[in-house]
């Protein structure tokens, strides 16, 4: 029996990864969308805790690269782009729409505030350094090395 909805709930839909001067992630998802929705969720706990933001504002995005990796770059860079410029951090993410090449999404949450949001790891961009986005026997998985 492959694993059961227990087994699959347990597990961690990301985690860090050892780098030297640099922040590994692996990420899974189930689907191509909650693989993009969890990368999205990892990069933000790395800057701060998610869970302190509130759902105060909705953002729709809207990236396109030349593959699926590429979109994976340029969708973190993005909201990253949206926090350096607005000081703009997504607590949830819900892809609308994807496919190999673009990638529409609405992002919820708020402004960075110092006084209610803790500061953690400052993410200069996500790289494609080792970057990888494979299937697996119970879904997808992703690594993506982001500069610090």
């Amino acid at each position: 029996m492959k694993g059961s909805p227990k087994t699959k709930a347990a597990r961690r839909p990301y985690r860090t990864l050892s780098h030297t001067a640099d922040l590994g992630l692996r990420v899974r998802g189930a689907d191509l969308q909650e693989l993009y929705e969890n990368a999205a969720k990892a990069l933000v706990a790395t800057m701060t805790d998610r869970r302190r933001l509130r759902h105060r504002e909705d953002k729709e995005i809207t990236v396109e690269a030349s593959d699926p990796e590429a979109l994976l770059v340029t969708w973190l860079n993005h909201l990253l782009y949206l926090y350096d410029v607005d000081g703009f951090l997504g607590r949830d993410f819900h892809i609308v729409e994807l496919s190999p090449e673009r990638l529409t999404a609405v992002a919820r949450g708020e402004q960075f505030d110092p006084g209610r949001h803790p500061s953690k790891t400052a993410v200069k961009a996500a790289t494609y350094h080792r970057l990888a986005i494979n299937r697996t026997t119970d879904g997808w998985r992703a690594t993506v090395i982001l500069d610090l």
